[in-house]
């Protein structure tokens, strides 16, 4: 079951939903969305309660005030068609309408998968490198 932190319904910097497959956290003065997924193969259920967060607390009408960080970089790989739908599905609803998205991944490998699942939106930059992500993300920011 999944768990989020929240204060009459507004969200404070660090850590504000976490379930067994994704952890979210707020950075960078709260306007940093990080979505980081664990190394536990995804599911239904928990990609239901992700997006159930999602839309209370980042509804498209307040997305543009946020950059988003797709953290991916412990999840399993997508093997198959239908994982890599589902991905794909709720990526779709994740990554849209934030000022700016990035998906972080761990290789060469990830970066190909997910920059061909995300090329039809077009909109998501994929980094393997961190400091690179952030520095797309938030490019008044210094990272050291």
């Amino acid at each position: 079951m999944a768990s989020s932190t929240s204060s009459r319904g507004k969200l404070a910097e660090g850590e504000v939903f976490r379930s067994s497959q994704f952890v979210v956290l707020r950075e960078a003065g709260g306007k940093l969305v990080r979505i980081r997924r664990t190394d536990i193969p995804l599911d239904e259920e928990a990609t239901a309660d992700l997006l159930a967060f999602f839309d209370r607390f980042f509804p498209p009408l307040m997305r543009p005030q946020f950059v988003l960080l797709l953290d991916s970089r412990e999840a399993p790989m997508a093997t198959d068609r239908e994982t890599e739908r589902r991905v794909n599905e709720a990526g779709a609803r994740l990554l849209s309408g934030f000022v700016r998205s990035a998906i972080l991944v761990a290789s060469a490998t990830g970066k190909l998968q997910a920059a061909r699942m995300t090329r039809e939106r077009g909109k998501s930059s994929v980094f393997v490198d961190e400091t690179e992500a952030l520095a797309f993300l938030l490019p008044e920011l210094v990272f050291d």
